[in-house]
């Protein structure tokens, strides 16, 4: 099998040779590719170049211009944003302080911005090169909501006033949709919502605020993923039958602290799980026998589920070693 048969297979729960590996790799391709953090938002053509020698070296089976897209499009509505050349990007001013900031805005023109425009022709260039499934990952309604409103502000207006959050929320899931058209447009073929915030929140408001507009965005791709950061076990349990419910949702992705085989069992197989390697301690600090040893075991713990991607818990740090990433791939290969 290639990566697009092996992708694609895994993600409608078919027969596959072995687990894809999904290695939610972004600016950890430019800082090999000796790239300042900048450039990767500010460059398209060096961003997928960058990206196109990673896969180069790695050989893992999807790839994606980036995988924490939200500032850019952020910045596209609004926001202010510092892209240093010597750590991640920051959003330092919100586009949304109040009830009133939220009528003005519309949903942008993400080819006017250079952030979101390098985002969508970077994906281009990858879809035209590649010899893998591209991925189109964005913030998911919640998270995205926290990019456009600052955190202690948003959590007081769930509480206080759900008919503001619930325009906000509405708004984000406006910009999501019509960034992921574009990124489809440009040669993307699998969605990756990313809910970064699910852990923090109580279960009924994650399904009001995310899960309820999640079938909107997962009918415009064929392949969807979720995301979900942090210790989400007791989360899990409280909305498992929730995601059961929504249509084209294929696979889930997990971190270190959520068990794999339970995780399958409680959504009855009927979702695939990505994870559950820990990407902040073991792929940073560990060493190519350790991460071996992990991919094996959560092999093992899915049990030949053909549902099943190898897969860090959240993005592969730039400090990571690129020995350290070759392992978390060749494992997968010759388990």
């Amino acid at each position: 099998m290639d990566s697009f048969d092996r992708i694609y297979a895994s993600l409608r729960g078919r027969s596959v040779d072995r687990p894809p590996v999904f290695p939610q790799i972004g600016d950890h391709a430019g800082i090999i590719n000796k790239l300042t953090y900048n450039v990767m938002y500010q460059n398209a053509e060096k961003a997928a170049d960058a990206h196109l020698k990673a896969l180069k070296l790695y050989r893992y089976d999807i790839t994606s211009i980036q995988v924490e897209p939200s500032w850019p499009i952020a910045e596209a509505c609004g926001a202010t944003v510092s892209y240093p050349s010597d750590k991640n990007p920051w959003i330092t001013k919100h586009p949304i302080k109040s009830e009133n900031d939220l009528e003005k805005l519309e949903v942008p023109d993400f080819m006017e911005t250079e952030s979101s425009r390098v985002m969508i022709d970077g994906t281009n260039i990858l879809a035209k090169e590649a010899d893998v499934p591209i991925a189109a990952f964005m913030t998911g309604p919640i998270t995205f909501s926290f990019q456009l409103m600052p955190y202690e502000l948003l959590i007081k207006k769930m509480m206080k006033n759900q008919e503001f959050t619930r325009k906000l929320v509405e708004y984000s899931v406006m910009v999501i949709k019509e960034y992921i058209k574009e990124l489809k447009g440009a040669g993307a073929t699998i969605f990756v919502a990313c809910e970064h915030d699910f852990q923090m929140l109580k279960s009924e408001y994650i399904k009001e605020y995310s899960l309820d507009y999640l079938p909107d965005l997962f009918d415009i791709f064929d392949y969807n993923v979720l995301h979900m950061c942090g210790k989400m076990t007791m989360r899990l349990n409280e909305i498992a039958q929730d995601l059961i419910q929504i249509q084209n949702l294929n696979t889930i992705n997990i971190g270190p602290y959520v068990d794999i085989s339970k995780t399958q069992n409680l959504l009855d197989n009927k979702i695939g799980v990505a994870g559950n390697i820990d990407h902040v301690r073991l792929l940073p600090f560990g060493n190519p026998s350790e991460i071996e040893d992990a991919v094996e075991k959560a092999i093992k713990a899915s049990s030949g589920n053909p549902r099943y991607m190898v897969a860090p818990g959240c993005e592969i740090t730039t400090d990571t070693p690129i020995d350290n990433v070759k392992a978390l791939v060749n494992a997968t290969k010759t388990f």
